[in-house]
């Protein structure tokens, strides 16, 4: 393009395997879409069948994903076409749960997780005015731009109950007490009280009294909607909500000795409602699923925070929880092990530390301190199974049921996990690909990318099965997904998994196709992100075409957020003699993109010298 660098591939060789499935796999993955639209879709795009809401979003969260990376301009439309009947669907049709676009009232675990698909519209195409007018009023309904919803508290810096959305604020949520403790307003509750009429009505009053009118962390995954909004507009309103919400969390920390509280009341008091205790609110300290919830929040706010202000003073959101638990860790059975729950005796449930959550932090900061972390969960893991093993059913067992011991597996970090479910289980392959990036793992992108195919394959027989259904109703379509990218944005652009609530996608290097004008990698080209250091970041791009010629722009980051400064690469050609000589060429950038022209069959190895967080983000496109 006029004005950019442009680097020329000189090198021809045979292409790597992983350059062969990486295609593959996206090519499989168009007629394997087809499939699932045509077993569970309606012309128009409703659903035949349905799970939860978020469910039913989830189903194509990866689809506008796909198509960024480099995948067929179908998967774009193909995933508004799907956004929008869902949504139709759910506002007129099934159960009429959603208001002006948005649904009424939600836990944010939930909400945010059926938005992640419609935050990655925007890395696919930014300008659609639709999506843009939604990404306002979305984000709106949490700036109170709206009078008659008013689900933040500007003065106290809270979302003001534990169920927000388009119809504002909930005051009554069902009492569920797998998920939340009415300790100390009620204790020693009898375990079949939900059977007792009398008890079960005290016990939901309560529940509407000391649950529901709170702040809870999980909240804080609201972030990731706003942030997107900033990305597509860039209206400095949402970076200041983002930011005032985060900060006053991690004061909220700084005033209860460092752990966050997991309960706020509505004038803004630490465990308001319970005397004063810090512990048990929704999703929280005290419940099945709270670490596993609250962290993948606490990255989401986190990762938003430091990408639109560039400070890593709010990675410390993140990192001083981490800390909480590593510091409290012992040794059990040969396993490091962390408490999970919090009680009236104190610290307890201890099991091993999810490695996900050490991931997303070291991506964001790049600091050695962050992957001395990695290295000590690490080599603290010796036997399986993982966190949440136990985890077969919505219901949870008995206590005894659901004690983590180890199993006597042993604890491989170079495995890649080849069966995995659902979309929120992603997160079990960033110890693989930690190894890769560590030089521990050299067969990590073919493993991965012979992973997803299995899982796509058998996916693909579960669609042509018409009598396959789940456990759990719910899942039956999820677990039947036609669209893989964990592995693809791993491998291509150095990305971790998206956080499961409110995650924007953290890549190092995105790419857009030159001559098709589109986001992604060019037809017939693979790429591999093989190291990523603090100033230094090594692709590896394929041109797989033995005839044409691939052009193609590498950014800087998901949004543009980092600089190239320098590129040093090979480059091949013939001396006087016509002997083949091979020289080391350095190109200075200092720029977020420069282009990359690959003539039909070449490969090209970049080494690229960054500066990271210094430009404003956007979803803007280089043409833009």
């Amino acid at each position: 393009m006029p004005g950019m660098v442009t680097i020329t591939a000189s090198v021809r060789e045979a292409p790597p395997a992983w350059a062969v499935l990486e295609r593959h796999l996206m090519k499989t993955m168009e007629v394997s879409a087809q499939l699932f639209l045509d077993k569970f879709t309606y012309h128009g795009g409703t659903l035949r069948e349905h799970g939860k809401i978020d469910d039913d979003y989830e189903c194509f969260i990866s689809w506008p994903l796909l198509y960024a990376i480099g995948g067929d301009e179908k998967f774009l439309d193909w995933g508004l076409r799907e956004f929008n009947a869902i949504t139709r669907q759910w506002t007129y049709q099934h159960r009429q749960s959603v208001y002006r676009e948005f649904i009424r009232h939600y836990d944010a675990l939930h909400l945010s997780e059926g938005y992640v698909g419609f935050q990655y519209f925007g890395l696919a195409d930014p300008t659609i005015p639709e999506n843009i007018d939604r990404s306002r009023r979305f984000a709106g309904f949490y700036l109170n731009e709206d009078p008659e919803v008013q689900n933040y508290d500007p003065e106290y810096r809270i979302i003001r109950s534990i169920a927000t959305g388009s119809k504002g604020p909930s005051d009554h949520q069902g009492a569920g007490l797998a998920h939340a403790s009415i300790y100390p307003i009620m204790k020693n509750i009898d375990p079949d009280w939900h059977n007792k009429p009398e008890l079960r009505a005290e016990i939901q009053k309560i529940y509407d009294e000391v649950v529901v009118p709170c702040d809870i962390p999980a909240n804080l995954a609201i972030t990731g909607l706003v942030t997107h909004a900033y990305l597509l507009t860039g209206d400095e309103k949402y970076k200041k909500w983002v930011l005032e919400y985060v900060d006053a969390w991690m004061e909220r920390i700084r005033e209860n000795n460092g752990i966050i509280p997991d309960n706020i009341g509505r004038t803004g008091k630490i465990g308001e409602y319970r005397n004063g205790q810090w512990w048990g609110g929704l999703f929280g300290w005290n419940t099945r699923y709270g670490i596993e919830i609250m962290f993948k929040a606490l990255i989401t706010a986190s990762e938003c925070a430091h990408l639109i202000s560039g400070d890593p003073k709010y990675l410390d959101l993140l990192r001083s929880q981490v800390d909480v638990l590593l510091n409290l860790a012992k040794k059990e059975h040969g396993n490091l092990v962390v408490p999970y729950r919090y009680g009236p005796e104190g610290w307890y449930d201890y099991r091993p530390f999810m490695p996900h959550i050490l991931s997303h932090l070291w991506h964001a900061s790049l600091d050695e301190k962050d992957w001395e972390r990695i290295v000590r969960v690490r080599k603290g893991s010796k036997y399986g199974p993982r966190p949440y093993a136990y985890a077969t059913s919505p219901a949870p067992g008995t206590p005894e049921e659901e004690t983590w011991r180890p199993d006597g597996s042993i604890m491989d970090w170079n495995y890649v996990e080849d069966d995995i479910k659902q979309w929120n289980e992603n997160r079990l392959n960033e110890k693989p690909h930690l190894q890769y990036l560590a030089g521990e793992n050299p067969d990590w992108p073919e493993n991965i990318m012979q992973a997803e195919f299995k899982m796509l394959c058998r996916n693909i027989e579960r669609i042509k099965d018409p009598n396959y259904k789940h456990i759990w109703g719910s899942q039956t379509m999820i677990e039947q997904r036609a669209v893989f990218t964990n592995g693809l944005q791993q491998i291509t652009m150095g990305a971790p998994h998206t956080s499961f609530n409110g995650g924007l996608l953290r890549a190092h290097v995105r790419y857009f196709d030159i001559d098709r004008a589109r986001p992604g990698l060019p037809l017939d080209t693979s790429a591999l992100v093989e190291k990523i250091e603090a100033d230094r970041t090594v692709i590896h791009l394929v041109n797989l075409n033995v005839f044409e010629t691939r052009n193609l722009i590498v950014q800087a980051g998901s949004y543009g957020e980092h600089e190239f400064t320098e590129v040093h690469f090979i480059e091949q050609s013939k001396d006087s003699e016509g002997k083949m000589v091979l020289s080391d060429k350095t190109v200075p950038v200092n720029k977020k993109y420069f282009a990359v022209e690959l003539p039909p069959a070449t490969t090209i190895k970049l080494e690229i010298g960054m500066k990271r967080f210094v430009n404003k983000p956007t979803y803007a496109f280089p043409w833009h």
